[in-house]
């Protein structure tokens, strides 16, 4: 019995703030580096204890309650609201550690320094104080907005009923942790490649699984497709009147660039003063197709026609403070097939990386110049046997014979944004399974 492969999906949920100057006007820093988050989201919060304290956090009252454990089993504590909460401080030689500024009186402040459980409970609590500070802020522009990017070759097959799974980043890799998922993103952005659903279908699908998953109606605000390639861009419904300049666009890369099978979509808009853009795409395939799949990148780069106008001298990675560029390349790893597969199944990721062709060329400045990835910490994403999680397929058989695909990393999301500005990505990683 034979089965079909299948292809693994991919998320990205990187947390994005605007620059420190926004952060500033708010009063409130937060120096941050990468750490996995955390938390559970509820009217009053329980986040992380120190030695002596528990912290919560009252998200919907806007307030920070630190509780004080006596010696006498009574209890001490202190309630400051949103606005008196000045500054975070993350202590980069202690990753559990945290210093909190809050206002006392006018021009008066005081420091207080909080031992969190681990890493990502003192990230957890900056980033659920971030999200009470949003909520009761007075600024038409938020300090920090999440997005999640997922990318996904659906292979021409149906996707399953749920994908939540997908949505709240589960599966292998760096993923968030399971109280995570109660902060729904403020934008959710879905690449896909051989989507066989037509865009309404696709498009109502979308909304139908996010309604169940956050209780919200999220509103679509640009869907583009080239035949099979697909992206389609939702927004948390108190965003929509934040959002302008909506701008989409597709460009062929296929056999004399003038197929859609392969090629590239994509979404750029305003969100308030920052501008971000988003690219899907789906490149030429074949182990031994390196420098064409360079090509498509360079052509995607100068003919996308997205962002401002008055910036089309620019290819499109200088016109955005923030681009975000995924999909299916279809780079490949150069190692015999093999190796690789021991290399896989000893969870020894660092030798693959070094022979995988995107950060090869990368790094001979090539493509992607100055695009940032996380640490891929999961095995290659192409080509498990449907249904398994550690099952590749690599032979396949052409009409010109069996050609063999070497299990890589061919789904991938980078991302390039301005000097002053901060991604945070909390998590990247694939979610395999079967479609039905």
């Amino acid at each position: 019995m034979t089965h079909s492969p299948t292809r693994c999906s991919l998320f990205a949920a990187p947390a994005s703030w605007h620059s420190i100057a926004a952060c500033l006007q708010k009063g409130l820093l937060i120096i941050s580096s990468q750490v996995k988050l955390d938390l559970t989201l509820g009217d009053l919060t329980k986040i992380g204890k120190s030695q002596k304290y528990t912290l919560s956090v009252d998200v919907e009252g806007g307030k920070l309650v630190v509780l004080k454990k006596q010696k006498d089993s009574q209890e001490d504590w202190n309630t400051f609201t949103h606005d008196k909460i000045r500054q975070l401080i993350k202590s980069q030689r202690v990753q559990n550690k945290l210093g909190i500024v809050f206002e006392k009186e006018k021009d008066k402040t005081q420091r207080k320094d909080f031992i969190f459980d681990s890493a990502r409970k003192r990230e957890a609590f900056c980033q659920l104080l971030q999200l009470m500070k949003n909520r009761h802020s007075n600024q038409d522009e938020p300090d920090m907005i999440s997005v999640f990017i997922g990318t996904w070759n659906m292979g021409s097959v149906p996707p399953p009923k749920n994908i939540t799974a997908w949505l709240a980043s589960k599966g292998l890799g760096k993923t968030m942790d399971e109280m995570t998922v109660s902060i729904p993103q403020d934008i959710y952005v879905f690449g896909t490649q051989e989507n066989s659903m037509g865009d309404k279908e696709w498009v109502d699908f979308l909304r139908g699984v996010l309604k169940e998953f956050t209780e919200m109606e999220y509103r679509p605000i640009a869907m583009q497709s080239l035949w099979n390639i697909k992206i389609a861009v939702l927004v948390k419904p108190e965003h929509e009147n934040r959002i302008s300049h909506v701008s989409t666009s597709s460009v062929k890369t296929g056999i004399a660039n003038t197929l859609g099978n392969k090629g590239a979509v994509g979404v750029s808009f305003m969100f308030n003063g920052t501008s971000f853009g988003f690219v899907n795409c789906h490149l030429t395939s074949g182990n031994e197709k390196t420098a064409r799949r360079n090509q498509n990148y360079l052509d995607i780069l100068r003919l996308l026609s997205l962002g401002d106008k008055q910036l089309s001298s620019f290819d499109i990675s200088l016109r955005f403070t923030h681009l975000f560029w995924f999909g299916d390349l279809n780079y490949r790893l150069d190692m015999d097939i093999q190796e690789i597969l021991t290399y896989i199944n000893r969870k020894e990721f660092e030798p693959l990386l070094k022979v995988d062709q995107l950060n090869l060329e990368k790094e001979k400045h090539k493509i992607f110049l100055r695009f940032s990835e996380e640490e891929i910490t999961f095995p290659p994403t192409y080509r498990y046997e449907r249904g398994s999680r550690d099952t590749y397929v690599w032979h396949k058989q052409k009409p010109t014979g069996v050609r063999t695909n070497v299990p890589s990393w061919c789904d991938r999301i980078l991302w390039k944004s301005h000097p002053e500005t901060h991604i945070n990505c909390n998590s990247y990683g694939e979610l395999c399974g079967t479609a039905a």
